[in-house]
């Protein structure tokens, strides 16, 4: 069952974002925004904007955001389709589903037609090498099969064959299952273990893949597509429901094997996120199903870096239903490792013996030294920005008046920084040592000038940040608005990788920023000025770290960088250079 592109376009044209949340929420004008309290977390304050004009809303704590469609399926729990057609029933429009269109052209069935490709690619005679890693790993044929395990050959064009010459090129690019290079397609997966991803209905929609042979990257993923957001999707939730229709609790763990490794001996409610950190989105869709949910990642430092972004995105949306516990191994273990070595009921001793989100939290605030003033206040400081980020009032009282018994301060009665000065950056667009309220706000405003103008995309304005790989994602978005000036602000976000960036963006939609074309381009220099003007103190200051010795090889290789990334680099900058390259100081 497909649907015309052109006709959700139209949908969306014919369709008033107000009307579709007003019928549901109560919505008050203000300014150039109707607000309302936000249905995706316990809120009494009006948080999410909707913004007429751009036919957009946004929360400005949970940071979700969308469209007329994405609103519909987040509120009554939707499916793409079924949002639609809820959409278009109230516009009075009939949804054109296309005639002479098999389920198999679809990308989503080139997804499945390519699973199964996959699946007759494991067997001794094609693939020894992957039997015999699954065999290592543990894995019987029977489990193989529950997840539809298969095997992609070290070929450029096995798959473009197996699916043959008459499927078009738009098919074969939305697909996600191949590369494009000069025109031509190129199988994305070779020579790996292939993983499918379903949806919560069992459609195959992605896929992961674990090379075998040595190479880089050792696991990889499909790249998002129009029914494909790692952000929402959850590998293994659809095996878990078609085992348990009433789901008693579901643990969360970090990757394929995690999953399958688990289900191998018994533990048949194991979930993974699918090559990122657990989103707000991750949670509101696993407690859709439980309310009793533990977090299991690796026993390294990643492992620790992901459960504590658990805990930052489970706190807005926390209720008082919900049990959330922590698992930790020991270094060197994951899920899968622990269960094979220890077996399920040492496995099952840990779940048992597992850390309340609550003690989790606490156990990071009594680290501080909390018998001296200064640890106290250490202690509050880290404490409070993150306790305000809980909407639920109930909730957010016990822990204020738990923090506040430790620190030995009312913490209700301080001011508190908002949740967007603390969010923690998700990937490399933004390093936090460099996430400074002035910073945050010109990248906003950049986004605002283009939103308002986006002819100005075509300017020069920009060029000094080519080289800056912290900035790809400003040409990505740069790009978009080159080819199609009138893009929808929907479609941008979903062209970007960073939930970070995403919610600046979202915020810019929302703002509203009234300018003309001549302050637009002003407003966008003087925000490229205080951009590179943070690089340049960025580069002194670690001129300075290395004069006194305190520098750290991490930043030793940051300043290298930073150098080369210069258009022009003086004799002074290779001085620095031959400085930083020496093993000696």
């Amino acid at each position: 069952m497909s649907i015309p592109s052109s006709f959700i376009d139209q949908l969306l044209d014919q369709s008033d974002i107000v009307d579709v949340v007003g019928r549901r929420i109560p919505l008050n004008k203000k300014g150039s925004n109707f607000w309302c309290q936000c249905p995706f977390h316990d809120d009494s304050n009006p948080s999410m904007a909707v913004n007429q004009e751009k036919q957009f809303f946004y929360c400005f704590v949970c940071q979700e955001s969308g469209n007329a469609i994405h609103f519909l399926r987040r509120y009554e729990n939707l499916e793409f389709v079924d949002a639609i057609e809820t959409l278009a029933s109230s516009a009075g429009m009939t949804v054109p589903y296309e005639k002479n269109r098999s389920e198999k052209s679809k990308p989503s069935g080139l997804v499945e037609k390519a699973v199964k490709f996959y699946q007759a690619n494991l067997n001794e005679k094609i693939a020894p090498t992957a039997v015999q890693y699954l065999k290592d790993r543990k894995i019987t044929g029977a489990t193989a099969k529950k997840f539809n395990i298969g095997y992609a050959q070290d070929k450029w064009d096995g798959l473009l064959n197996y699916l043959g010459a008459d499927k078009s090129s738009k098919e074969l690019d939305e697909s996600g299952l191949f590369s494009k290079k000069d025109d031509r397609f190129y199988d994305r997966f070779r020579g790996r273990v292939i993983f499918p991803i379903r949806n919560i209905k069992g459609d195959f929609i992605a896929m992961g893949g674990r090379i075998i042979d040595e190479g880089e990257p050792k696991y990889l993923n499909s790249p998002e597509t129009s029914f494909f957001n790692k952000s929402n999707e959850l590998f293994g939730l659809y095996e878990v429901k078609e085992l348990e229709k009433n789901i008693s609790s579901l643990i969360i763990v970090e990757g394929y094997m995690d999953v399958i490794g688990l289900y191998e001996h018994g533990i048949k409610n194991a979930v993974a996120t699918l090559g990122t950190a657990v989103t707000p989105n991750h949670v509101s869709k696993i407690m859709r199903y439980t309310n009793k949910i533990f977090f299991a990642f690796d026993g390294d430092l990643a492992g620790g870096k992901a459960a504590w972004k658990a805990v930052e995105n489970t706190f807005p949306i926390i209720r008082e239903d919900i049990n959330i516990h922590f698992v930790f191994f020991e270094e060197g273990h994951d899920p899968d490792s622990y269960i094979n070595e220890y077996g399920l009921k040492a496995f099952q001793k840990l779940l048992d013996e597992s850390i309340s989100l609550s003690s989790y939290f606490l156990s990071k605030v009594k680290e501080f030294n909390l018998e001296t003033l200064e640890g106290r206040a250490q202690a509050a400081a880290f404490a409070i920005p993150i306790v305000n980020r809980i909407n639920n009032s109930v909730i957010k009282e016990v822990y204020s008046n738990e923090i506040s018994k430790l620190c030995g301060m009312d913490i209700k009665t301080m001011d508190v920084p908002s949740s967007r000065a603390i969010r923690q950056e998700s990937d490399h667009a933004i390093r936090s040592s460099s996430n400074t309220p002035v910073r945050v706000k010109a990248l906003i405003n950049i986004f605002s000038a283009l939103l308002a103008f986006p002819a100005i995309a075509q300017e020069s304005l920009f060029d000094e940040l080519k080289n800056n790989s912290k900035f790809d994602f400003l040409f990505v978005i740069l790009d978009l608005y080159r080819k199609t000036p009138d893009i929808k602000p929907s479609r941008v976000i979903e062209s970007l990788e960073s939930d970070q960036i995403k919610g600046y963006f979202s915020e810019a939609v929302v703002a509203g920023l009234e300018l003309s074309e001549k302050n637009a381009l002003k407003l966008i220099n003087d925000c490229m000025d205080i951009l590179l003007k943070h690089q340049k103190d960025r580069e002194q200051t670690l001129k300075d770290k290395y004069n006194v010795r305190s520098i750290t090889p991490a930043e030793r290789r940051d300043l290298q960088q930073i150098i080369l990334k210069k258009q022009e680099i003086t004799d002074d900058d290779r001085i620095w250079l031959e400085k930083l390259s020496s093993k000696q100081d």
